[in-house]
């Protein structure tokens, strides 16, 4: 079974990302599931994923980046 190619580039998840970010929404989780992007808000601050050991984040940081 092989795969399609994905309908979405890296940059297109991170500005919509960015979007939800700067709406003022908290976000809970992103899931990527074949051509969909699905941005989950938190519904409060206890649902809130910690940063430090989110491998999205680490996946999005540009190479050299600390």
């Amino acid at each position: 079974m092989s795969y399609s190619p994905s309908n979405f580039r890296r940059s297109d998840v991170k500005r919509a990302v960015q979007a939800v970010q700067a709406a003022g929404i908290k976000i809970r989780r992103v899931e990527l599931d074949g051509g969909k992007v699905s941005i989950i808000p938190a519904d409060d601050e206890s649902e809130i994923a910690d940063d430090s050991n989110n491998s999205f984040d680490k996946i999005m940081r540009k190479p050299g980046a600390t």
